[in-house]
């Protein structure tokens, strides 16, 4: 399976890896490539924020306690719990990284390693099975 994920919010996140997740356990191959704002997230600055999609204005604390009830509030520990499921790589998009001004050493220390989308293109997607899109 392969995945890109665009979208940096929190509940998105949440999607991408509640998925991850079942694929893992299923022993699927799981290969991931952040981009755009979905780099921001993974700084080590911005992965704790409970930022929200607008449809969710008004009730964001209402979804923290239930994401707190399912365990969806650390979202770094939510990657490290899929990673260990199985065979899961995170990737993030060197274009978006430099556009944001971010290095390796801001991101959170689960990312695999930063790639072109060509690279990830050719040698992830080419033998997925499946191709999704957050």
């Amino acid at each position: 399976m392969a995945i890109i994920v665009t979208r940096g919010t929190h509940n998105n996140f949440v999607t991408v890896f509640t998925m991850v997740m079942a694929a893992a356990v299923c022993e699927m191959s799981v290969r991931i490539f952040f981009r755009d704002e979905a780099v921001y997230k993974l700084s080590r600055k911005k992965i704790s924020e409970l930022n929200l999609s607008e449809v969710y204005r008004g009730v964001e604390n209402e979804l923290k306690k239930n994401y707190e009830a399912t365990g969806m509030v650390d979202l770094q520990k939510v990657i490290q719990d899929v990673k260990s499921q199985g065979d899961v790589k995170l990737y993030t998009c060197t274009s978006s990284m430099a556009l944001a001004g971010l290095t390796q050493e801001a991101l959170i220390p689960e990312i695999d390693e930063p790639r072109g989308l060509t690279s990830f293109l050719l040698e992830e997607m080419d033998d997925a099975d499946m191709i999704l899109s957050f």
